[in-house]
């Protein structure tokens, strides 16, 4: 167990990507449109049965990220003029980039949101692996003060009962990961979708000159293709509820994370006691 959120490390998924680089050549990486990933991700999101989505229709672009952490700072820049909210239990790369962009930072839990506020914040939320609380309430507050919001979807491929109201208009950027869920961490394979078009560090290549990491698309369509949603959440999430119940845990709607007893201090994070339990399950995998 360990209080960082260690990626998944399923060997039936390492064993196919292995398989993945015999086949590819450069004609197939140079036939390869991003139009081929964006309906890709859109099929694999829509077909969960574990996880709803209203309004994905609503965001028309979309672009490949290396992870997601490259569109953390890109939303940030597109707002310079914007006070930057988060929850001080949240991902900890936004309070490394307000500090290096020398930006204005303050808890979701200290204040109210504001007018001239965005928002960064993760769901499931990375903090209990669960939601964050009040999330609709926050979400009304952003609509009323016309507050742009940033949905860090990292955990989407390791979660189930969660809905992503993409429908709402203060929700400008979704961007998702395969690092979590299907063994992408050294990859650094994902996606950001946006209602507007941006041209930003992100797009520029791919608006430009039709350039993007085509090689990590390639992977991530081989991917998404043969493991979805439900697999990975049919897999894992009665094994989880087994390996809580024994250390004692309480399990949360993200299944490589549990919640434990206010004594297991070591795994304090934040205002939760929040515990990384891929390693127990990546053995059994």
């Amino acid at each position: 167990m360990h209080i960082s959120h260690i990626p998944m490390q399923d060997k039936q998924i390492i064993a196919f990507i292995d398989t993945i680089f015999p086949k590819i050549t450069f004609e197939k990486l140079n036939n390869l449109t991003h139009e081929d990933l964006d309906l890709t991700w859109r099929k694999w999101l829509l077909s969960s049965n574990h996880n709803t989505i209203s309004g994905l229709d609503f965001f028309k672009y979309s672009s490949f990220s290396p992870g997601t952490t490259d569109a953390f700072g890109e939303f940030i820049s597109r707002y310079p003029n914007r006070r930057i909210r988060v929850s001080r239990n949240d991902f900890i790369l936004t309070k490394i980039l307000s500090k290096s962009y020398n930006r204005e930072l303050l808890y979701l839990e200290d204040s109210k949101i504001e007018r001239d506020d965005c928002l960064i914040i993760s769901l499931p939320f990375s903090g209990n692996g669960d939601i964050y609380p009040n999330f609709d309430d926050l979400l009304n507050d952003c609509d009323k003060s016309d507050v742009p919001v940033f949905i860090d979807g990292a955990y989407f491929g390791i979660s189930n009962n969660i809905h992503y109201p993409l429908d709402r208009k203060c929700i400008k950027d979704f961007v998702l990961s395969l690092s979590k869920n299907l063994a992408g961490n050294p990859l650094r394979l994902g996606i950001r979708f946006t209602k507007e078009q941006i041209d930003d560090g992100i797009t520029a290549g791919l608006l430009g000159s039709d350039i993007f990491d085509r090689l990590g698309s390639y992977i991530s369509i081989e991917l998404l293709n043969n493991f979805s949603h439900n697999w990975t959440i049919e897999k894992y999430r009665n094994k989880s509820n087994e390996i809580c119940e024994h250390f004692g845990l309480i399990p949360t709607k993200t299944f490589t994370i549990a919640i434990g007893p206010e004594n297991m201090i070591q795994f304090k994070r934040g205002d939760y006691v929040r515990i990384s339990i891929t390693e127990e399950l990546s053995r059994v995998s």
